[in-house]
């Protein structure tokens, strides 16, 4: 019989918490974005046609790079992984929020996704 520390134990759920945090703030940012469409088309002046760049960009490369996400953390390692869809996942909000034009504003969205997919993907795993 096996007997685990209680510092292992404390470990697996701190990795765990770590990980369904990860993981709710690449979904959670999907609904903010929902909530904030009206100010960003006044302040960026979309037009509504092109207001739905800003959710699909991001869903469009979440959805597609899923599955490459997964993929890589096999052969690179899940929390490096992990950690680097963190960072670029980071560094493209960051782009968002202080993005004064259109193009700026859906190609940061974009790399939000592939950061997003990047992290759900090794979460999951």
């Amino acid at each position: 019989m096996i007997v685990t520390s209680s510092i292992d134990h404390r470990k697996r759920w701190l990795a765990l918490i770590v990980l369904c945090l990860g993981d709710l703030m690449t979904v959670l940012d999907t609904t903010v974005v929902n909530v904030a469409l009206p100010s960003i088309q006044a302040d960026l002046r979309f037009s509504q046609t092109s207001l739905v760049w800003v959710m699909n960009a991001y869903m469009l490369t979440f959805g597609g790079f899923l599955l490459l996400g997964g993929r890589l953390g096999d052969l690179f390692g899940h929390r490096r992984l992990f950690l680097a869809g963190i960072v670029l996942f980071t560094l493209a909000s960051l782009a968002c929020g202080l993005s004064n034009s259109q193009g700026l504003l859906v190609g940061a969205r974009a790399m939000q996704g592939v950061g997003g997919a990047v992290v759900s993907a090794v979460a999951l795993a």
